[in-house]
């Protein structure tokens, strides 16, 4: 038998790791408000700027065929909406949504997860079963427009949930118009958040776990590109309602986009061009131009927040480094107490002295 591993003080290194994180949390804190100072400081110009390509470099007739009051009207609504989105890009409000964006991943998970177990347990019998049809010949093929299962398919509901929000949680385009340039996510179920979700999206309070942080640094990524998205998908509106767009691309493309599952043609800074599945077979590609701001975009057009990015990736990596360290302190840790009670529970039991 193996002698029990040397532990040398892992309790004290544990708490020094910690000491630590914590010594760096109000630095993280700092970084990130800055990066977003910088954000709100450029975000009205490059709004601007993209909406003056679409405008006069797009759809220069439309624009020019407006009337003067409209034109005004359509860049005020604009400028009102980075305005108001300017105001919620703040560390305390991008924590918030980030704990909302974190109790709609869960609720969507267990929506998953009781989809799944419905499936498994359906007993083969459907609800509104038809009549069993009039056997065939031998030798003949029926040809039908149903699954070969009556039954919920495995692969249609695997498709549905790799599809990211389920149908019914996402609002419409219409609904989505009307609200705020915020996006804010609602409140989606009534259950309270995990003990572990509060301590994480505590506000004006970063997690003393390294792990913990990473994901609320993740988290708030998540935040950002939610909020900028949103931005997006309200000027587009916008534009529609101005007269300068002709149609409207669904949050659900935006979201596509972003997450790499589309493939899009060249377009200026904080501009998407997305290839059309129509148009004529000589002539050119038909495509749709609209406006979608990312965080990596800004950067490359702002050397100040590529800097600001530079010392969050730098503090990222010193952070990953002290959860590996964590997490081999804690495995020697438990390594060693499974050791000490397997030593405690071999030892003979003692006979007391008459």
């Amino acid at each position: 038998m193996s002698q029990p591993s040397d532990a040398i003080d892992l309790p004290g290194q544990l708490q020094a790791l910690t000491r630590q994180l914590t010594a760096s949390n109000p630095e993280l804190y700092r970084h990130v408000a800055l990066y977003l100072q910088v954000l709100r400081q450029v975000l009205p110009q490059r709004v601007q700027q993209a909406c003056f390509h679409l405008a006069t470099q797009i759809h220069p007739q439309r624009y020019a065929a407006l009337p003067e009051e409209r034109r005004r009207l359509l860049l005020g609504q604009i400028n009102e909406l980075v305005s108001r989105c300017s105001s919620l890009l703040t560390v305390e409000q991008l924590v918030i949504l980030a704990s909302q964006i974190c109790r709609e991943r869960q609720r969507r998970e267990r929506h998953e997860r009781q989809q799944l177990l419905e499936e498994l347990s359906w007993d083969g019998e459907p609800p509104d079963r038809s009549p069993e049809p009039e056997p065939l010949p031998p030798g003949s093929v029926q040809i039908a427009m149903a699954p070969p299962l009556s039954g919920p398919s495995f692969l249609m509901a695997a498709l549905a949930r790799g599809a990211g929000v389920a149908a019914d949680d996402r609002p419409s385009d219409d609904e989505e118009a009307d609200e705020d340039a915020d996006g804010d996510v609602q409140a989606v179920d009534d259950e309270p958040a995990s003990p572990q979700d509060q301590s994480l999206w505590q506000a004006g309070r970063l997690p003393e776990d390294p792990e913990q942080v990473l994901r609320w640094m993740d988290g708030m990524e998540l935040a950002l590109g939610r909020r900028l998205r949103n931005l997006s998908h309200a000027i587009n509106v916008e534009l529609l309602r101005g007269g300068v767009s002709r149609s409207l691309l669904p949050v659900s493309l935006l979201d596509a986009v972003l997450d790499g599952q589309l493939e899009t043609m060249a377009a200026p800074a904080n501009l998407m061009r997305l290839p059309l599945p129509f148009g004529a077979s000589r002539s050119p590609q038909a495509h749709a131009m609209a406006v979608l701001l990312r965080p990596v975009e800004l950067e490359l057009e702002e050397p100040r927040l590529r800097t600001c990015r530079r010392r969050l990736q730098q503090h990222r990596q010193e952070v990953r480094r002290m959860a590996q360290q964590f997490r081999r302190l804690q495995r020697r840790s438990r390594i060693h107490q499974a050791e000490q009670l397997w030593l405690q529970d071999i030892r003979p039991p003692s006979i007391p002295s008459d």
